[in-house]
């Protein structure tokens, strides 16, 4: 398993996984890493890299798991907009993540 990091200073230079790794809490009981770093006004993990903010799911996955197909959706299969664990990120089309998030957001759609 990945070694999680202590907080950086802000004098260092960190690599975008250094400053992954130092955003993380893990939750013991469900494997969900949440992240405690910026977030979207709906609570979805944001953080800078070149200069341009990334949704870090996305980031996470496409870094230690691999490239999230174009025209795809990753979805929380944890259901925690916060969890930045790659192990809970699966991608699927458009209809799919809306049919799975059926609840506050979203209204039902039927199965294709």
């Amino acid at each position: 398993m990945m070694q999680f990091m202590t907080r950086l200073t802000r004098w260092e230079n960190p690599t975008p996984e250094q400053r992954f790794f130092a955003h993380i809490s893990p939750e013991p009981n469900s494997g969900c890493w949440l992240w405690d770093g910026a977030t979207t006004h709906d609570g979805y993990a944001l953080l800078t890299i070149d200069h341009r903010q990334v949704y870090v799911h996305r980031w996470a996955y496409e870094r230690f798991v691999a490239k999230i197909p174009r025209g795809t959706d990753s979805d929380h299969l944890c259901r925690v907009r916060s969890c930045v664990n790659p192990a809970h990120i699966e991608p699927v089309t458009r209809r799919e993540n809306l049919r799975r998030g059926v609840g506050r957001y979203h209204h039902p759609l039927p199965a294709a």
